[in-house]
């Protein structure tokens, strides 16, 4: 796995294939947002992969990165999403955003890690015996 830290979030580029995003105790900004995607991408090495989405207590992003973050552009990146949202305050935060985006893809919030990587491994497009390169 190959973490790296950015500005608002530490990526993960685990060896199952998934990309783990774990945003920082801020608000992020539409400018953020595009930045830590932008980073992503060109780092990455999966066209799509499954996205693991965590944060710490206060993890929130204004109404254009929301927005942002459903797009198509972003999206297609994605072949599922997993939210972790281990108190109420951010599960009513996943479920709102869940319900707003409309994703395209399968889309759920878990309490625990565990629960979310086995459903995102389902969505895995990273075989065993494919050696991932980071």
């Amino acid at each position: 796995m190959k973490t790296v830290k950015t500005p608002g979030a530490t990526i993960h580029f685990r060896d199952d294939g998934i990309l783990h995003i774990h945003y920082d105790d801020d608000f992020l900004t539409i400018e953020d947002t595009k930045r830590i995607f932008k980073f992503t991408r060109e780092h990455s090495p999966w066209e799509v992969a499954p996205l693991y989405l965590s944060g710490g207590a206060f993890s929130n992003q204004d109404a254009e990165s929301k927005r942002f973050n459903s797009s198509r552009e972003v999206m297609k990146h994605c072949s599922a999403i997993a939210f972790l949202s281990p108190t109420l305050a951010q599960q009513i935060l996943a479920n709102f955003f869940i319900k707003i985006m409309k994703s395209s893809v399968p889309t759920k919030f878990f309490q625990t890690e565990k629960e979310a990587l086995d459903f995102l491994l389902q969505h895995s497009l990273v075989s065993d015996n494919v050696e991932v390169m980071v």
